[in-house]
């Protein structure tokens, strides 16, 4: 058995967490540079369409009958990691698939009726971080996430399903569009629906042989993850990084290579971090740049790589090799959107394989430096310490005009509790700050 727990409209959820005057109120997540709405509230989507842009509910933001909030990641992951040690209180089995949704194996738990249990487990981790759920239950991954979907939808189920209690599960699988099937995107629903497939139920009972004969082994066993034959175990160590990438637009269109090479070092500057963090080393450097995709005329796009002498995580070599890179791909006479660094080919530090022609490097004496500076930055603020490549005050730099604080990972943005003590002649307030 399985189950898989969903945080429900995660990133408003977690905006919600730590002001609770927002309860019961619409409020919506923008994505990269405040463009459009990637996150609803309950509350909000009966107002506001998902993709929406700001400018078109600008007015109900300023009127504050929606609350709009800018992209906030770093808030949104370490939620996500309280959500994950959460579930590991209820099985020796986590595998977190996505920032909102996680697997949890359930064979064995014979004794325990596994509706009241999805149901501790919701109100467990509300209780502990302040994150709502959905839980769903099945004998297979691809059902649990129908019935998490379905655990959404009806009210009456308080959050959670057990597909296998049903009388009928037919019946739910029946009034479920194709679509809603794990890992089927745009592209097969249009081929499935071609071939008469419009349902889940349709999909369960559809010929082996031609499913097979379309679709490959991967459709196949989607198939038999319908009728209950489970087909994709539990993977609860993470598969190994193989790339790391750091994106953002621009806060307007840029025309200078002055402007794309600071954002270019400041996003390499976010790789190495990771890489650092990761303890990989990247033997291979991309960078990217290009203009938008909604404005028909000068479009353009660029990308330049290199195949690094010897594996670096050293935030300098990384730069210096993508200075190089950003002038190469760099046109004169176009409105850039948008830039990407992009490191692959990643080895494990330890494991890298010496060169006989590579220059020699103090390695050690460079980790040194590495570590400090990455010390330094946390102790501090991020980019206390920095390579001049990044700019001063840059221009470029992606709009966040709604951005919330860090409450969990800041000090200077850790939340005041505000307490009245009401006794019998007055009122006294005490106020005085906590740490998560």
């Amino acid at each position: 058995m399985f189950a898989l727990v969903d945080c429900n409209s995660f990133f408003a959820s977690c905006e919600k967490v730590f002001r609770p005057d927002l309860e019961g109120k619409p409020v919506v997540v923008l994505s990269n540079n405040d463009g459009c709405v990637v996150a609803r509230s309950p509350e909000a989507k009966p107002h506001v369409a998902m993709q929406a842009t700001l400018y078109s509910i600008q007015d109900l933001v300023r009127q504050g009958k929606i609350h709009a909030f800018s992209s906030n990641p770093m808030l949104y992951k370490d939620m996500s990691r309280r959500v994950i040690q959460t579930l590991q209180h209820f099985s020796p089995e986590v595998e977190q698939y996505s920032i909102d949704e996680a697997f949890l194996g359930l064979h064995g738990f014979t004794k325990a009726d596994l509706t009241d249990y999805g149901q501790k487990i919701r109100t467990t981790v509300k209780q502990w971080t302040g994150i709502p759920v959905s839980v769903g239950i099945a004998k297979t991954k691809t059902l649990a996430k129908l019935a998490a979907h379905e655990a959404k939808r009806y009210p009456d189920l308080n959050g959670v399903l057990n597909i296998e209690t049903l009388a009928d599960s037919d019946a739910v699988l029946a009034g479920l569009d194709v679509g809603e099937v794990w890992g089927i995107g745009r592209n097969l629903k249009a081929k499935l629906n071609s071939m008469g497939i419009k349902t889940v139920l349709q999909l369960k009972n559809a010929d082996e042989t031609r499913i097979k004969k379309k679709f490959g082994v991967l459709g196949l066993r989607t198939v038999l993850e319908l009728r209950g034959t489970p087909c994709f175990p539990m993977e609860p160590v993470a598969a190994p990084v193989t790339m790391r990438i750091v994106s953002r637009s621009f806060g307007h269109l840029v025309t200078e290579l002055s402007d794309i090479k600071e954002a270019v070092a400041t996003y390499t500057t976010r790789c190495a971090e990771k890489l650092r963090a990761d303890g990989l080393l990247a033997g291979h450097f991309t960078v990217t740049m290009r203009t938008s995709y909604y404005r028909p005329e000068n479009q353009y796009s660029s990308a330049r790589s290199v195949a690094l002498d010897q594996p670096t995580n050293d935030t300098a070599v990384l730069i210096h090799e993508a200075m190089k890179l950003a002038e190469a791909a760099f046109t004169p006479g176009y409105e850039y959107l948008k830039a990407k660094v992009i490191a692959t080919e990643l080895t494990p530090v330890g494991e890298v394989q010496g060169s006989l022609f590579a220059a020699p490097v103090d390695t050690e004496k460079r980790d040194r430096l590495m570590q400090a500076m990455d010390n330094l930055n946390r102790k501090l603020s991020p980019d206390a310490v920095k390579f001049g490549a990044m700019g001063l005050k840059p221009t470029w730099a992606m709009r966040s005009d709604y951005f919330s604080q860090r409450y969990t990972t800041h000090w200077a943005e850790i939340p005041t509790v505000k307490v009245w003590q009401t006794t019998r002649n007055q009122s006294t307030r005490l106020s005085y700050e906590t740490v998560l």
